[in-house]
C-alpha cells in the first residue's frame, strides 16, 4: 500500500480551514441577503408598494363644471364650454423632459416656456400627478397630437370645462374672471378642496361667490401600462357641478349703459330704489374675461397690469372722485337739519362770494341774482351753498353726509369697494397733521376739496333721497341654487337704515331736484323724459386748478386737465323705481356729458317697462 507521507497528512487541516472560511462567507452573504430581504419586505414595504401602485394605478382628475351665472331674466352671463387640455405625468416622460416639451411645443406651434416651467417645478413636487401643458387646443392641434401621440410618453388629451362669457367684455367688472389658484391662496385654507393648477374666482362675482360656483372635483382610478396609457378603469367618483347664481342685472340695461358711456373712461350704476338691486353697473375701460380663462402668460399679465388706462379697476365701486354739485342736496339736508338756513329766504348771487380775503367763484360768472334754496338747487348756484356751508360748519356737513351713507362702504357684494372720504377737522389733523381752515368748508359744501365718493355711493345716495331717507344696501346676487334645485342663498331685501332726516326736508329737496331737470333754467335738460319725471342733479368736479386755462373753451383744454362730469338722478319722481349715477372722467360739464348718458339709460328702462307691462325693475320670473 502506498504510504502517506508527513507532507500529505499536513495538508488536511489547511483544506478544512479553507472550507470553513468559504462556508462562513456563504453564510454571511446569505445572512446579508436575508437581512436586506427583510428590510425591503418589512421596513420598506409601504414605500415600494406605493411606488409600484403609482407606476401601475393612477388617479385621473375630473374637474367639476363651474356654476352658471344668469341675469335677472335667465340670460346666461357666464357658463362653461368644453376645452381640450393636454397634460403630462412627469414620471412617465422621457429622461430628457425639456427636449420632449420643446418638441411638443414646436409640433403645436405654441410657446413651450410656461409649460416647461410647470413641468420642471411639478416633477419635483408630485411626479405622479398630471401637469397641464397646453389648454384650449383647436381641432388642428388635436389632430396633430393624435397622429404623434406615441412620440410623447406620459401625455394625455382630455376634454375639460373652461369658463366662457358669451357677452365677452359686457359686465366684465361685475362678473369678474377666473384664474389659476396661487400658492398663497392654496396655503390660506380658504379654498377647501382646491388643488394646484385649479381655476378659482379671482375677481368680481366669480370671486365673491366662488365657494358656491366652484363645485367639487371628481376622479377616475385607472390602471396604466409601462408608457402611462390607460388599460383599465378601477373606480369613478363623479364630480359635483357648482351651484347656479342668478343676479339682479338686466343684460339689456347693462348693454345700453355700456353703449351710452362708449369709449369714455368712467362708470355708471342703475339701482332699483325699492330693493337696492343693481340693474346695471359699468366701469370703463373694460376687458374680456374670456382671456383669463385661457391661463394668461406672464407676459400678457404684465401688459395688462402696466396698461395706463387701468382696465381692471372697477371704477364703479373703487374709483373715488370729488362729487361736485351732485353733493349739494347733502349740504341742503345738513343746512336744514341744523337750522342754518331758511329755505325761503333769498341771498344775492353776483357770481362770487368773498370769504377770508378770497373770492370764491360761482360757475356762472354773471351770477344767479336773488336765490332761495329751490332755485339754488335748480340752477346749481355755488354762492348760495358757499354761504349755507359756512353757516352749517364742517361738523354739520360731515355729520349729515355720514348719516346719508357717504364716507363708508355701501356693503355691495363685490370685493374691493372703497369707502370714499367725508373730511372732518379730526381727520385732517390725524392724516395731514394740519388744522382745518374755514375756507375748506366752502369747498366741501359744493362737493370739492377733500370730499371723495364712488359712483355706487352716489347712486345709492340718490336712491336714499328717492326713499326719503331710508338707506338700503345695493346688491348683485339674488339667489343661488344647486344642481338638485335646492336654494342655498336668497337675498333678504328687507333690512334698511333710517338717516333720521325730517320729512319736511325732503319736501323741499325733491321738488328742487325735479326742477333741476325739468325747469327752463335747470341744468339737466338732457335727462328730461316726457311722461316720466326725472329728478336729479348735475355736477362738474374740478380735477386741478386751471389758472393758466381760465376763460378758455372746454375743448381748448387738454382732456387730462378737464373736469369730471357727473349726473345723479331717480325716476319717476312721484313714485321712484330706479336711481342712477354716472361719472365721465375729464368729460367737462355734467349737463353735456353725464346727463345725456343717464337720460339714455332711463329711457331704455322706461321702454322695457312699457313693453313688459310692468315695472322693469322687477324680475319677469322668480327672484328679486
Amino acid at each position: 500500500m502506498p504510504s502517506i507521507s508527513k507532507g500529505g497528512r499536513g495538508q488536511i487541516p489547511l483544506m478544512e480551514k479553507k472550507l470553513a472560511v468559504t462556508i462562513g462567507l456563504v453564510v454571511l452573504a446569505f445572512l446579508f441577503l436575508l437581512g436586506d430581504f427583510w428590510r425591503l419586505q418589512v421596513l420598506l414595504y409601504g414605500k415600494y408598494l406605493n411606488l409600484s401602485d403609482n407606476n401601475r394605478i393612477r388617479l385621473v382628475e375630473m374637474p367639476a363644471t363651474r356654476g352658471i351665472i344668469r341675469d335677472r331674466n335667465g340670460k346666461i352671463l357666464a357658463d362653461s364650454t368644453p376645452n381640450y387640455r393636454l397634460s403630462v405625468i412627469p414620471v412617465d416622460m422621457d429622461s430628457d423632459r425639456k427636449a420632449e416639451i420643446m418638441k411638443l411645443g414646436n409640433l403645436l406651434g405654441r410657446d413651450p416656456g410656461d409649460a416647461l416651467d410647470r413641468v420642471l417645478v411639478g416633477a419635483g413636487r408630485a411626479p405622479y400627478r398630471a401637469i397641464i401643458l397646453f389648454e384650449n387646443l383647436h381641432d388642428r392641434e388635436v389632430a396633430l397630437f393624435e397622429t404623434r401621440r406615441d412620440h410623447f410618453p406620459g401625455t394625455s388629451l382630455k376634454p375639460v370645462p373652461r369658463r366662457f362669457y358669451p357677452y365677452s367684455g359686457t359686465a366684465s367688472h361685475l362678473l369678474g374672471y377666473v384664474g389659476e389658484i396661487s400658492s398663497t391662496q392654496l396655503a390660506s385654507g380658504k379654498y377647501r378642496g382646491a388643488r394646484r393648477e385649479d381655476m378659482i374666482g379671482k375677481f368680481g362675482l366669480e370671486k365673491a361667490y366662488d365657494r358656491y360656483l366652484r363645485g367639487r372635483d371628481g376622479g377616475r382610478q385607472v390602471e396604466v401600462d409601462a408608457r402611462g396609457r390607460e388599460i383599465n378603469v378601477l373606480g369613478i367618483t363623479e364630480p359635483v357641478p357648482g351651484a347656479d347664481l342668478t343676479t339682479t342685472i338686466d343684460i339689456r340695461l347693462q348693454k345700453e349703459l355700456e353703449a351710452a358711456i362708449g369709449d369714455n373712461y368712467g362708470a355708471g350704476v342703475l339701482l332699483n330704489t325699492r330693493t337696492g338691486a343693481v340693474l346695471a353697473m359699468v366701469s370703463r375701460p373694460g376687458f374680456d374675461p374670456n382671456e383669463f380663462s385661457l391661463r394668461l402668460t406672464r407676459q400678457r399679465w404684465e401688459e395688462i397690469l402696466k396698461d395706463s388706462s387701468h382696465p381692471l379697476q372697477t371704477r364703479a365701486i373703487r374709483g373715488v372722485y370729488p362729487p361736485g354739485s351732485t353733493f349739494k342736496p347733502v349740504t341742503a339736508v345738513a343746512a336744514l337739519m341744523t337750522g342754518s338756513v331758511d329755505p325761503d329766504k333769498e341771498v344775492t348771487c353776483k357770481g362770487g362770494f368773498y370769504f377770508g380775503g378770497r373770492l370764491y367763484h360761482d360757475w356762472k360768472r354773471r351770477g344767479h341774482g336773488e336765490v332761495n334754496l329751490k332755485k339754488a338747487i335748480v340752477e346749481s348756484c355755488d354762492v348760495y351753498f358757499y354761504q349755507a356751508g359756512e353757516k352749517t360748519g364742517i361738523e354739520g356737513l360731515s355729520k349729515w353726509a355720514l348719516a346719508l351713507g357717504l364716507g363708508r362702504k355701501t356693503g355691495i357684494d363685490l370685493p374691493g369697494e372703497s369707502a370714499g372720504l367725508i373730511p372732518t377737522p379730526q381727520w385732517k389733523r390725524s392724516v395731514r397733521d394740519a388744522p382745518w381752515f374755514p375756507g375748506e368748508t366752502l369747498s366741501a359744501s359744493i362737493g370739492q376739496g377733500y370730499v371723495l365718493v364712488t359712483p355706487i355711493q352716489m347712486a345709492n345716495l340718490y336712491a336714499t333721497i328717492a326713499r326719503r331717507g331710508v338707506i338700503k344696501t345695493p346688491y348683485l346676487a339674488d339667489r343661488i341654487v344647486n344642481v338638485d334645485g335646492e336654494e342655498l342663498y336668497r337675498k333678504d331685501t328687507s333690512p334698511s337704515m333710517d338717516s333720521h332726516v325730517a320729512p319736511d326736508v325732503w319736501d323741499r329737496i325733491i321738488p328742487a331736484l325735479v326742477g333741476a331737470v325739468n325747469d327752463p333754467k335747470g341744468t339737466a335738460h338732457a335727462a328730461r323724459i316726457p311722461g316720466f319725471t326725472v329728478a336729479g342733479k348735475t355736477g362738474t368736479a374740478q380735477v386741478v386748478r386751471l389758472k393758466d386755462w381760465e376763460g378758455r373753451k372746454p375743448e381748448e383744454i387738454p382732456r387730462e386737465l378737464r373736469d369730471h362730469s357727473w349726473f345723479a338722478a331717480f325716476a319717476p319722481a312721484e313714485n321712484p323705481e330706479v336711481a342712477a349715477a354716472v361719472v365721465v372722467e375729464h368729460g367737462g360739464h355734467g349737463s353735456s356729458s353725464a346727463a345725456p348718458i343717464v337720460g339714455r339709460i332711463l329711457r331704455k328702462y322706461r321702454e322695457l317697462m312699457i313693453n313688459s307691462g310692468s315695472d322693469a325693475a322687477e324680475p319677469s320670473g322668480k327672484g328679486t
